[in-house]
């Protein structure tokens, strides 16, 4: 204790507050007179009120002059420049209080705006529409943070846009606070417009010829740096690539060009997969996989895939090149077995095929197939075996805000194939068909599914048919109260064999009840059918969603509308939305 006795006074008046008002405790700051905006930015700017109780006397009154000043600092970058403050101190019983008494005044408005856009950038409509959206207007309050906005967003733009030259030439603001008015001048000199120059490669990852397809913009293309940002995922999408790094060269810009320097480090070549899960169609299932994702310096992958459950098995392949633009185009090779236990039938298909993927743009991915099938069947008391030779094309567009629960989301397919017996097939056939799901948000805590089935093959041989290519329904991702493709015509006997085509709508809604817990309520409705006679068949239930760790988990109660069995099913599934 006696060495404490030789502090300072001051420290000693500080030791002694501290065992009194607890050095933790927060003081009452008062601000009358202000909006809430304009107290928000003034309580932001005051010293004072991150001051505790135990605070000396001679801090806080020194803190509490200090804040007038920076009260009036805080409402003039608001355009308030007549403003009057007094400050006073009181002592509580625990604590002090300071209370500000504030009168902002009116703030000056904008009566002179010049903003200018020199050289060819005054002609570009990217500067027209960011001049045009400036919240700077003639009759408006003037706002310091508008008026820097306004610079640094010409500036980046400038940056982006390839105008590597550009400098503000003027920028000020004259205020006239008797007169209660601003006059603000902004020029910006954009000087010329660089184009991409030369892609200077460091990497021995891939062929030179194959990497340099990745690029998308020519050499004498205007610059814009959001085209580096494609040409980055364009690389990262690829998956041969562990470090990636896309530099415009800007010091060294000359010839109206900047180059652009591309670093890039292999990434691993071998891919493994392994992951179970359980869907009460298929029972619990396990899947392993194997990627190698650079065979070779062309670009070359390959893939298998093993897929075991109680109700569907199997077993795949798969060789893609690039073909074209690495980014938009591939070529396929593919081969399996898959085995389908159901209710309804059983098969064994083997299957080789080609296909060439291709990025049509807008979210759309478009596939031309050829595919070799040959199926060994039983469907009702019908056992026989298909060779079938079909050439196809599908198109799939997935739209989400978010890849696992999106509150905006979109996905549709779409696919139409065919065979004939001069392509040494069985039968002849046309087969279309069609998917549609539709996520949207409709209150904070709602979300409304919607989604659609429809199909329909047109042959005069449909007991050569095999069931892969045959439409059934029911089951967790179909018509839930039923079991998984129990529905469809049915034989002499009562067999369901499926039909030549399909028909299935379902509505859901969810709601959240707290963070990543949700129940839902749904219809699902449908068939499949034989000669446009549908018979639908409807399913009601309810269920909870649980968004885990890995991924969101959906079990459900239905109760089946129609048929003998009408008793309450359970369904459970797990995996994204959409």
């Amino acid at each position: 204790m006696l060495s404490v006795w030789r502090w300072g006074g001051w420290q000693r008046v500080l030791f002694m507050s501290a065992l009194f008002c607890p050095l933790g405790v927060a003081a009452s700051v008062a601000i009358q007179g202000l909006n809430t905006e304009l107290e928000a930015n003034a309580r932001a700017h005051l010293s004072l009120d991150e001051e505790p109780c135990g605070a000396p006397d001679w801090r806080v009154r020194r803190l509490l002059r200090r804040g007038q000043t920076e009260i009036r600092t805080a409402l003039e970058a608001l355009g308030h420049y007549q403003v009057t403050v007094a400050g006073e101190l009181s002592q509580q019983p625990d604590c002090w209080q300071a209370t500000y008494r504030v009168v902002p005044g009116d703030p000056v408005v904008i009566r002179r705006l010049r903003i200018d856009v020199q050289g060819p950038a005054g002609a570009d409509p990217s500067f027209t529409r960011l001049v045009a959206g400036s919240a700077l207007r003639v009759g408006v309050p003037f706002q310091h943070d508008h008026y820097e906005g306004l610079k640094r967003n010409l500036l980046e733009l400038a940056s982006r846009r390839g105008y590597a030259d550009a400098v503000l030439a003027d920028s000020r603001v004259d205020v006239f606070p008797a007169e209660g008015a601003a006059d603000v001048q902004v020029t910006l000199d954009g000087g010329e417009r660089y184009a991409f120059g030369d892609v200077r490669f460091q990497q021995d990852v891939l062929e030179t010829d194959l990497v340099g397809r990745f690029v998308p913009f020519r050499r004498g293309e205007p610059y814009d740096s959001r085209r580096l940002g494609d040409f980055y995922s364009a690389l990262a999408a690829g998956g041969y690539f562990e470090r990636i790094t896309v530099e415009p060269l800007l010091k060294e810009r000359r010839d109206g060009e900047i180059p652009v320097a591309v670093t890039l480090t292999p990434g691993k070549r071998q891919l493994y997969t392994a992951g179970v899960g359980y869907s009460t169609d298929t029972g619990p299932r396990g899947r392993l996989g194997y990627t190698n994702r650079r065979v070779n310096a062309h670009g070359h992958q390959w893939g298998a895939n093993l897929l075991v459950s109680k109700v569907v098995s199997e077993v795949s392949t798969n060789y893609r090149l690039p073909f074209g633009d690495p980014t938009e185009e591939w070529l396929s090779f593919d081969g399996g077995y898959k085995h389908e236990d159901t209710d309804s039938s059983t098969s064994d298909a083997y299957e080789l095929g080609v296909r060439r993927i291709k990025d049509r743009g807008g979210g759309w991915l478009e596939t031309l197939f050829l595919d070799l099938l040959y199926e060994d069947f039983v469907v009702g008391e019908q056992k026989d075996d298909s060779t079938l030779v079909m050439p196809g094309i599908s198109w799939r567009r997935t739209q989400a805000d978010d890849a696992i629960r999106p509150t905006r989301g979109l996905r549709l397919f779409l696919e139409v194939r065919g065979s004939a017996d001069a392509l040494g097939s069985d039968v002849n056939f046309l087969r279309a068909a069609g998917q549609a799901k539709w996520v949207r948000r409709i209150l904070p805590r709602s979300r409304v599914i919607l989604r659609a089935e429809a199909g329909v093959a047109l042959t005069e041989g449909f007991s050569e048919l095999p069931p892969s290519v045959r439409f059934f329904a029911g089951g967790d991702a179909s018509i839930r109260g039923y079991d998984f493709k129990s529905l469809g015509p049915k034989d002499a006997d009562g067999n369901v064999i499926g039909g030549s085509g399909k028909l299935i709508a379902s509505a859901e809604y969810e709601f959240d009840i707290r963070p990543k817990w949700s129940i839902a309520t749904f219809v699902d409705s449908g068939n499949a059918f034989d000669d446009f006679d549908l018979e639908p068949q409807t399913g009601v239930g309810a269920g909870f969603r649980w968004q885990s760790p890995v991924g969101p988990i959906r079990v459900d109660l239905a109760k089946p509308l129609n048929g003998v069995d009408r008793d309450v099913r359970l369904h459970v599934t797990f995996g994204p939305d959409l």
